[in-house]
This record gives C-alpha cells, sequence and structure tokens, in this order.
C-alpha cells in the first residue's frame, strides 16, 4: 500500500512538469516570416536637397571729371616740363594726385573741352582752342577711358578740326562720345560692358558758339532737343542695363541750375534715363536725384573745370563724382549706389606755372592764398573754397571729412 502511494505521487509530479514551458531565449528568437519589422526613421529614404544658388551680384565702378581746357599757360607749363625729354610738351605731371583715383575705376569719363587737331593746325587758346594731342595722351595716362567731345568748342577749328580731333581720340584705348563723322555713327549708340553689366553712352551740347558745319556736311553734332534726348535714352534704356547721358548746357559761372537744365533733366528721367553729368558753367552745381526708388535718375548739373586757367576762385574749384553700377543676378535693372563727390582744385602760381590737380581734401589755406588768381586780382582762402562745396553740393553726397562740423 506504501509502494502503491508513492507511485502516485510521482506519477502526480510528472504530470505537472509536462504542463510548464520551455524558458525563452530572446537572442534565437526571430520573427515570424509572415510580418513585416516597422521601419524606422532612420531608414526612409528621401530626395536628395538641391542646394540654394546666391544670385551675383555685379558691380561696375564710375567715375567722372569736368571741364578739361588748355589755356595759353597750361601749354607752356607742359613744354616746360618737357624739357630734356623727347616730348615737345608734358601735360603728366598737372595729373598726378589725381591719377591713382581715377585709376580704381572700371570707367572712367572726362569732359575734353579743347580740340587736338594736330599737325597743321597751329595751337590756339580761348575762345577758340586747339590743344597739343600731348594734353590726350596725358588723359589716357591718367586713367581715363571715356572721353566726352560734345561742346560748344568742338568747331574753333571747322569741320575738318573736329574730324582730325576724331583721328586722334579714335586711335587710343578710349571711348569717345559726343561728335561723329555721320548721323547714322550718332543713331548707333555706344554702349560699353562691363561684368555682364550693359552702359549705353549719349553725349549732347547746347551750341556751338555760333559756329555751324557747311550746308551739306556728314558730320554730326547732337545738339540739345528735347525731343531728340527723349527718343535716345529710350532707345538706349532698350540697348542697354543702365544709361547715362553728359551734357553740355547752363549758364556760365553760376551755382544754380537754369530752366533748360531742369528741363532737360526731368525729359531724360522720365524716359528712362539712370545717370546725368553735366559740364560748362565751369563751377560746381548741385547733385540731386530725380524721382525715387527703382526709378530714379542721379542728376550732376555740373562738375565744375577739371583744367582751366580762368580768373575766380570758383573757376579753380571742380570736382569727380563717383558712383557703383550694380545688378543682381543675371536679369533684372541696374541701379546706381554709392555716390560721391569729391572736390578738386586746379593750382598754379602768379606766372602760371606748376600747374596741378589737387585733391581739396589735400590742399592747404597757404596754397590757396598764394594761387595765380592773383595775377587777376583775386583771392581766395581753403575756407572759402570748402564753403562752396558745402553750399552747392547735399551733404548726402560729401566725402566724411567735408561732413565734420
Amino acid at each position: 500500500m506504501k509502494k502503491l502511494f508513492i507511485l502516485l505521487l510521482l506519477l502526480l509530479a510528472l504530470l505537472c512538469s509536462c504542463g510548464q514551458n520551455a524558458p525563452i531565449d530572446a537572442e534565437s528568437t526571430t520573427a515570424p516570416t509572415t510580418e513585416t519589422a516597422p521601419t524606422s526613421a532612420a531608414t526612409i529614404v528621401t530626395e536628395p536637397l538641391v542646394p540654394v544658388v546666391e544670385p551675383t551680384l555685379h558691380t561696375v565702378s564710375f567715375i567722372a571729371a569736368g571741364d578739361n581746357m588748355a589755356y595759353y599757360g597750361n601749354v607752356r607749363d607742359a613744354k616746360k616740363n618737357a624739357e630734356g625729354t623727347e616730348l615737345t610738351y608734358d601735360f603728366r605731371p598737372s595729373y598726378t594726385d589725381i591719377s591713382p583715383i581715377v585709376g580704381q575705376y572700371d570707367l572712367s569719363f572726362i569732359n575734353q573741352e579743347t580740340l587736338m587737331c594736330g599737325d597743321g593746325y597751329e595751337l590756339s587758346y580761348y575762345p577758340r582752342f586747339n590743344s597739343p594731342r600731348e594734353l590726350g595722351d596725358a588723359v589716357v595716362d591718367a586713367g581715363f577711358n571715356i572721353v566726352g567731345l560734345a561742346n560748344n568748342h568742338m568747331l574753333d577749328k571747322g569741320e575738318s578740326g573736329l574730324l582730325a580731333t576724331l583721328d586722334y581720340w579714335e586711335k587710343q584705348p578710349v571711348t569717345a562720345i559726343g561728335a561723329y563723322r555721320a548721323e547714322s555713327d550718332f543713331e548707333d549708340i555706344e554702349v560699353v560692358e562691363k561684368d555682364g553689366i550693359r552702359i549705353a553712352l549719349l553725349a549732347f551740347t547746347y551750341g556751338t558758339n555760333g559756329l555751324k558745319l557747311l550746308a551739306g556736311s556728314e558730320t554730326y553734332i547732337p545738339y540739345l532737343d528735347s525731343e531728340l534726348v527723349a527718343r535716345k535714352v529710350r532707345e538706349a534704356e532698350e540697348l542697354a542695363d543702365l544709361t547715362v547721358v553728359s551734357i553740355h548746357w547752363g549758364y556760365e559761372n553760376t551755382f544754380k541750375p537754369n530752366e533748360q537744365q531742369r528741363e532737360i533733366a526731368a525729359v531724360i528721367h522720365e524716359n528712362g534715363g539712370d545717370v546725368i553729368i553735366g559740364h560748362h558753367p565751369h563751377c560746381i552745381q548741385p547733385i540731386e536725384w530725380l524721382g525715387e526708388g527703382e526709378d530714379r535718375t542721379l542728376c550732376v548739373y555740373s562738375l565744375g573745370n577739371f583744367m582751366s586757367e580762368m580768373a575766380q576762385d570758383y573757376n579753380i574749384l571742380g570736382g569727380m563724382v563717383a558712383f557703383d553700377i550694380t545688378r543682381l543676378g543675371e536679369s533684372g535693372k541696374a541701379s546706381v549706389e554709392n555716390v560721391i563727390f569729391l572736390p578738386t582744385v586746379f593750382d598754379y602760381n602768379r606766372s602760371f606755372y606748376n600747374n596741378h590737380i589737387f585733391m581739396l581734401e589735400d590742399y592747404t589755406d597757404a596754397q590757396a592764398k598764394a594761387h595765380g588768381i592773383a595775377y587777376y586780382g583775386n583771392h581766395t582762402t581753403l575756407d572759402r573754397l570748402v564753403g562752396y562745396v558745402k553750399k552747392t553740393i547735399d551733404a548726402e553726397f560729401l566725402p566724411d571729412w567735408l561732413k565734420e562740423e
């Protein structure tokens, strides 16, 4: 009986052990093949990102100077400078201070007011000018690469003198505007391109001192006319990203633009012109914006004299206007930025020697008081010259040193 009881206990223990689950080995267990494991965020496949390309900022720097005129004293001084050299005349010393500045700019304009007819023409001075071609050489050496020829003295030696002057400039590394061998040349607007920006160049003059081309002449002079200006500015805007207009206009020896200047400036602005560079008054006149925003026009009414031996102290004061032409990307309208007026003084002694263009910033009161205008019975001071600039040019366009009190 006892044996039977023990046997029953063993049988019961065996039955209980058969009902237990086997231990699970986590490392050896695999997921059922009929189910798909969820995908983690790290394994999501996406399209590659397209890099953002910033548009290129295109920039062209531009500087412009006023009236460059050679009087008798200028030529005599250049002849003295050339002594002991192979040259007959050397005007380059007059430009040594401004040349490093001009050379920093991509495009550099000067109003060359006197003819350079060359062999077969006598040198002459006021009222009908003809200068040595060495003056042109000095202008090129100083860094100028756009030369304006539309002015009231361009027929001082008749049509032949103008064409002879063109002969000279066409051989130089410059773009000459404002005098044309034929009307078709005028109609074919001059466009220069730098850093992908196309800049159209136009030039006009109010007159030629009563001198006229002979009837039937093919030579073309762009006289100032509102309808003509409007048409050419519209055409230029179609050809280029920006239009610069050089104009000989205004009354001499006055700091204020006259009614015609303002009317023509408005015509240029209304037809899309971007920059107006004025000359002829022989003293500086205001700089202002016409319009607002993207369609505004920079108007420089007069840059005054650059080289000249005229009698008054406001005649020895001139300047250069500098600015950047910018365009973002490969299309769209170019704009004018960073405008600054850089005043200059043309200095000479009482014997009309040592002709030199100084930056007003570097000019001294002693130099001003010793200026050669004393020959005419006139005198000036540095404060007087600085005063002309501050009263005429808006502070927006002045260099920092002139904004200081």
